[in-house]
Order: structure tokens, then sequence, then C-alpha cells
């Protein structure tokens, strides 16, 4: 029987000095899920700017709740409105979105349920689907994932008095974290708007478990750690990846190389090695760009290369048991079939969050 050759595939694993990339892909688009029964004339809608948005269309809070999104800055809202007595919301907001490209999603206001579906949605996309989408969420059991971020405060209160609980903070958390630039990290970040938190019994504990926190900084209400919801290390994971701003930077690089492979690459050049160095010295120049933007860090040699080992094994595993006494240039040179086998080596730049003064007297 013949093995299925199926659709061009990239599969590409980031670990965390083994990572690929090359064009700057859109990013920053929030698809946020409303239970609404207004207008059920529609199922989604998408807006660029605030001033769009059909006040009519929603009830008076889902109305403000988009609004609260644009408040961070995304590039665009995608609205997917869903029946308020679904038992499935979460479903049905993912079949309504259907191929639509989107960063962040999350509910303006959901219950228990909705919540845990949609972690579960995020979590299947990034180890089954490779696809890079990222969740908010109000207060999931132990999501434990760097595409989900776990936000716990109780409550928030705003500074004309009016206090609501944290699921409807959702929103304007989502539109804060799609609208920072990747040079910034959501640490301290100020939230102007409001006037004090309810903060958990233990900030730094619920730090380290993976909870999102706001916390009270004197007159100003702060994001205390822009942290995801990782806590199991290991397998590729490292403790840098709790961080937004790094699974921010893995998610771009991801969704770049597979773009520019897909749109430039894939189909039109035959598959031998000099195609392949081609490739390769594009993503590197697109390493220095990110270098020179403190993306990655410039003092490191960031740089793509044939994945000598896997194009080793691809071969080895085919029947050609001859290949295992290769030299690592043989390998390089002897491409496989379709495949092309690609690893890397970044470092990631994180922001400056942590900070350590010693003054010595004598």
């Amino acid at each position: 029987m013949n093995a299925l050759i199926g659709l061009p595939k990239i599969e590409i694993t980031f670990k965390q000095l083994a990572q690929t990339a090359i064009a700057r892909s859109a990013r920053g688009i929030v698809a946020l899920i409303v239970k609404d029964k207004t207008d059920t004339t529609f199922e989604v809608k998408e807006y660029k700017l605030a001033s769009e948005v059909e006040a009519a269309k929603y009830t008076i809070a889902n109305a403000k709740y988009i609004k609260d999104v644009f408040e961070g800055g995304p590039s665009k809202v995608i609205v997917v409105r869903v029946e308020p007595d679904s038992k499935t919301a979460s479903a049905d907001a993912v079949k309504a979105l259907g191929s639509r490209k989107y960063n962040w999603i999350g509910f303006a206001e959901g219950a228990v349920a909705d919540q845990q579906a949609l972690v579960a949605y995020v979590k299947e996309q990034e180890t089954a689907n490779k696809k890079n989408i990222k969740a908010v969420v109000y207060n999931t059991t132990s999501p434990d994932s760097m595409s989900v971020v776990n936000f716990v405060n109780e409550d928030v209160t705003y500074q004309d008095g009016k206090t609501v609980t944290g699921d409807k903070y959702v929103a304007r958390l989502l539109g804060v974290f799609a609208g920072l630039p990747m040079t910034q990290s959501g640490t301290y970040k100020p939230l102007a708007e409001l006037s004090i938190v309810k903060e958990p019994t233990d900030v730094e504990a619920a730090i380290n478990a993976g909870k999102l926190v706001l916390i009270n900084d004197e007159d100003t209400v702060r994001i205390g750690r822009a942290v995801n919801s990782l806590v199991t290390l290991g397998n590729g994971k490292s403790e840098d990846m709790k961080k937004i701003i790094v699974c921010e930077t893995i998610h771009l690089i991801k969704e770049d190389i597979f773009s520019t492979f897909k749109n430039d690459y894939l189909g039109k050049y035959k598959n031998k090695y000099d195609n392949q160095v081609l490739f390769i010295s594009a993503i590197n120049t697109y390493f220095d760009i990110l270098a020179s933007e403190d993306i990655l860090d410039p003092e490191y040699d960031n740089r793509c290369f044939v994945d000598v080992e896997t194009q080793r094994k691809a071969w080895i595993e085919s029947g050609k048991a001859e290949a295992q006494d290769w030299d690592d240039a043989s390998v390089r040179i002897k491409t496989f079939r379709s495949n092309v086998f690609l690893g890397g080596s970044v470092k990631i730049l994180d922001a400056m969050e942590d900070f350590t003064f010693t003054v010595n007297m004598e």
C-alpha cells in the first residue's frame, strides 16, 4: 500500500532555542464573544474602529465591552454573537468564526462552563493543530497553557465608583494584550480607568500559579506580572515561556514562517539544497530585523539552518540505513522528498521587570 502524501505541510516545533521566522504577520486581532439577542440577523461583525460599532445591534453592556477592547488599540475587533441561553456558546462562536484570522479570543461575559470550554478549544488548537490563538479567560481551573491567560481578580472598581465582577473586565484585557507592541511587556501597565481592585489573598502565590492579577500600587491599578497560565515545564517548555511577551514573540515568528513558506515558496521551488539555502537566507535576514527591533537579542547569533539530524532520521526510516554513516555535509545536501527540515537557534528578549540594586557602605 502506498503511503498517503497529503497536503504540503510545515511542522514548526518551537522550543526555547529552536525557532524559525520570516515575515511579520498581522497581529492584534481580537475575537470577542458576546451573548446577545438584540439583533439576531447576524452572527459575526468586524470593526476596525470604535466609531464603527453599531450600538443599536447590542445591549448597552455588550456595546461597551466592544469599545473596551478598542481602548487597548487592536487592529480589528471581530464580534461573535451567540444566543444568551446557549449551552455550547464557545463551540457556537468558533463555528461562526470559521477560518477568520484572529490572535486573541475571549468572552465579554461568560459562565464557568463557557470559560472552560474556551480553554479546551485553545489548548487543542495549540497542541493538535499548531494554531497560534491566545485567550483571556476568567478564573478557570488550571489551564496550564502559554496560550491561555487566566485572569482572577474577584472584582474591579472604576474611577466613577462602579464595581463589577472580574469576568466583565476580560474585554478590556483582550484589547490591552492585543495592542501591546512586541517590545513592551504588560507587566506593571497602569489601568487608568480603575480606582481599586480586589486582590487575591496572596498575590505572589497566585502569579506563581499561572494567574493574571491586577494589583493596587499606591493610587494606581496595574497588571502585577504579565504571565500566562503555563506552570508545567519540560518537554520544550521553559520558565521564560510563562511570560505573555515571550509567547507573543514565539507565535509571531511561527505565523511569519508559515505564511511566508506557504505564499512564497510552497510548490514554487524544487526541493534541492540550493533552494533551501535561499529560504534559510531569507529567514536569517528576518532574524536580523527582529534583533534590530529588540525582539531578538542582537548580541546573540540568531540563525536558521538545515536540521541535519531530523533529515538523517527521515532517510534512515525510509530504508536508507547507510545514511547513519553520512557526514553532516552529505546529509545537508541530500534533501528528502518534498520535506524541508529546518532548525533554528534564537534568543528572545524579555522585558526589564525585576530590579536589584546593591549599595555597599564603608
